[in-house]
């Protein structure tokens, strides 16, 4: 049991949740309900989960001896404490990339497989060469939740909207600098070097200007698409049927300020975004959105026709 849950670690099991932006292309296309494009949409999350595991096994293959000698990482990293050895690491890296390859040729879809490709590769380069460079390391996190989604579009044909690319990037972009600015906030800068060697060129009042710049971006991003609509091509919602989608714009606003908020007075929560659940004010508000957004996009409610002839 230790050895499966040792293997699980090793791919990163629990960081599976963030592939799940790949679904944000169905919603905003007007398919949410179109159940019969989640087979072919859920058989490509697992190969875009099993993608990312590709970076994280090669990742803890090159740091393992780092890792030994960090208090922390050696407690989660199989390959440094022991509980797995390199050969099954590479045995276990072979097999993946061949599941992968067959789950390739029957998806049978160039656009899904160089983004696939671009995932693998986009792990590499943060690996290898990204993480040593002061913002390119954001960055390069960030851009692979542009591929995740983009991958979902890709797999069931829906067109691909500037939209879509650049909130994912804006939103990943923010909540990868406020990860950055909680570790520096829990660790002190000292322990904080020790973590990552990046850390060594950030300061407090760099990532706080940076973190900001990006709430700006992402919030006027996202009320621009709230007034201009979505461009999905073959998108089954009326431009028409919109009206209550810019009413979501002070709670979008609300959770950015959140966010911010936790990143400051509770950084072990921002440090792993999926203890976010664990905040009710993130929890309300998300809930609170996700009505707003669902009513105003699926429903006639949403419609500003609906407002004058009533």
């Amino acid at each position: 049991m230790n050895k499966v849950l040792a293997v699980f670690q090793l791919l990163r099991i629990r960081q599976y949740y963030k592939n799940l932006i790949m679904f944000v292309g169905i919603f905003f296309a007007g398919k949410l309900f179109d159940f019969s494009i989640y087979p072919q949409l859920i058989l490509a999350f697992i190969v875009t989960c099993l993608s990312s595991s590709i970076s994280y096994i090669i990742n803890d293959i090159k740091d393992r001896e780092f890792d030994k000698i960090h208090p922390e990482k050696i407690k989660k990293r199989p390959l440094a404490n022991g509980e797995l050895s390199l050969l099954v690491a590479i045995i276990l890296l072979i097999s993946i990339i061949g599941i992968i390859i067959v789950f390739l040729i029957y998806f049978d879809n160039l656009l899904f497989l160089i983004l696939i490709l671009f995932i693998i590769a986009n792990g590499f380069a943060y690996n290898f060469i990204l993480k040593k460079i002061a913002f390119a390391d954001i960055i390069g996190l960030s851009t692979t939740y542009i591929w995740r989604a983009l991958a979902g579009c890709a797999i069931i044909n829906i067109r691909i909207s500037p939209w879509l690319t650049i909130t994912v990037f804006l939103t990943a972009l923010f909540l990868v600098t406020g990860k950055r600015i909680a570790d520096l906030e829990l660790l002190g800068l000292e322990n904080a070097k020790n973590h990552k060697k990046i850390y060594d060129s950030y300061s407090g009042n760099l990532l706080n200007n940076f973190l900001i710049l990006n709430a700006t971006a992402l919030f006027i991003m996202y009320t621009l698409y709230c007034v201009l609509g979505p461009l999905e091509s073959g998108s089954i919602i009326p431009v028409e049927n919109q009206g209550l989608l810019v009413y979501s714009t002070p709670v979008a606003l609300y959770l950015i300020f959140r966010f911010i908020y936790i990143v400051k007075a509770k950084p072990k929560i921002a440090r792993s975004p999926e203890k976010m659940i664990k905040d009710k004010g993130m929890i309300i508000g998300g809930i609170l959105l996700g009505i707003i957004v669902i009513i105003s996009m699926y429903l006639e409610l949403g419609s500003w026709t609906f407002f004058i002839q009533s």
